[in-house]
């Protein structure tokens, strides 16, 4: 999500799907001086990369000769993958949903004091719900890159490289949306939910990091 969120725009309330999209139309957009989809969006992008790289050298393990053993493993991560896969590629739409709300909310009216009420629950609200998405960005990711060691060790050897791409893309896009989640806390009213959210991403932050160190470590080329 871009972080002017006083961004003034004539953007269509009729958000694009990019998942029907091609590429270049994600990146075309994310180019331009639109308000979407910005560095939130992108986050989940590359973080469903990361996602894609660990199902694709699963799937070139299975019925691989010389895995045998390890066919039921492959398949449970395949379905594992697929789940994350899937999960932050809706996210990609839904923080940029996520951003068309906060953008309407301090667009509201604010000619009364019912009015400057109902707006700031708005905001607060709206502001609220695209931190979450962000959040979930983060967790998704981490949970997947949590399984990048058992892939190592139960996937095809001449994909490891391709291992250590979606470490590095699940560990970009953790990295990103935890700027996008802090930028939102910083407007955030409820220091409760604050303070909660900064302990989880921290947790996470700080394990993402080891789990990135120590696989690299791995990878002797």
């Amino acid at each position: 999500m871009k972080d002017n969120i006083n961004y003034i725009s004539e953007y269509s309330d009729t958000l694009k799907n990019y998942l029907k999209l091609s590429i270049k139309s994600f990146l075309d957009d994310l180019s331009s001086n639109l308000p979407v989809p910005g560095g939130g969006a992108a986050s989940a992008l590359v973080s469903s990369l990361g996602a894609s790289c660990f199902l694709m050298v699963a799937n070139f393990t299975l019925n691989k000769k010389g895995y045998e053993k390890y066919q039921q493993e492959v398949k449970e991560l395949i379905e594992k993958f697929t789940g994350y896969k899937n999960h932050l590629e809706q996210l990609i739409n839904k923080d940029i949903e996520a951003y068309n709300e906060v953008n309407k909310s301090y667009k509201l009216p604010k000619t009364t004091l019912l009015d400057s009420e109902l707006r700031n629950k708005q905001i607060q609200q709206a502001l609220k719900n695209s931190t979450l998405v962000a959040f979930e960005i983060i967790e998704i990711s981490h949970n997947c890159i949590i399984l990048a060691d058992k892939l190592l060790k139960v996937g095809n050897k001449n994909l490891i490289t391709d291992i250590a791409c979606g470490v590095l893309f699940l560990s970009s896009g953790i990295s990103a949306a935890k700027y996008n989640v802090l930028i939102n806390l910083k407007s955030i009213n409820d220091s409760k939910f604050c303070s909660e959210i900064k302990k989880r991403i921290k947790k996470i932050y700080t394990d993402t990091k080891i789990i990135t160190k120590k696989f690299l470590q791995k990878i002797n080329i």
